[in-house]
């Protein structure tokens, strides 16, 4: 018997104590691919894009925000899935996001539950798509 390969998450959140806290939540059941600064993060997921399943990209980051950032990750991959963290998003934000495929934006304060839902929500719905 072969063992199903985990789906695998990259988490961009120049906050450690967030990194540290959604591998804690998610490292047994997923692959947990943790980058503080955005430029780092463009480089693995040029590098394993075919093994991203998911992203977890904080909005409010130094030097690339996580608008910039996602406009070259679509540059790298169009299909990768994107879940928002941000403490604070007007409209007009979430409008320039969901034009570069982003569907799901969740509070910073991070809500374990809802994120575990979501995730699970993405990823099988890139099982389907297999």
């Amino acid at each position: 018997m072969t063992e199903e390969k985990k789906k695998s998450i990259m988490v961009i959140d120049d906050t450690k104590p967030i990194r540290i806290l959604l591998l804690k939540t998610f490292e047994k059941k997923y692959e947990m691919l943790l980058e503080e600064k955005g430029i780092e993060a463009l480089e693995t997921i040029r590098d394993r894009q075919d093994d991203i399943d998911l992203i977890i990209l904080d909005y409010e980051m130094p030097k690339l925000n996580g608008y910039q950032l996602l406009k070259l990750i679509r540059n790298i991959n169009k299909n990768i899935p994107v879940i928002i963290l941000s403490s604070s998003l007007d409209k007009e934000k979430i409008r320039k996001l969901r034009l570069l495929g982003v569907k799901k934006f969740l509070a910073k304060q991070v809500n374990l539950k809802r994120l575990a839902d979501e995730i699970k929500e993405y990823l099988s719905k890139k099982e389907d798509k297999s």
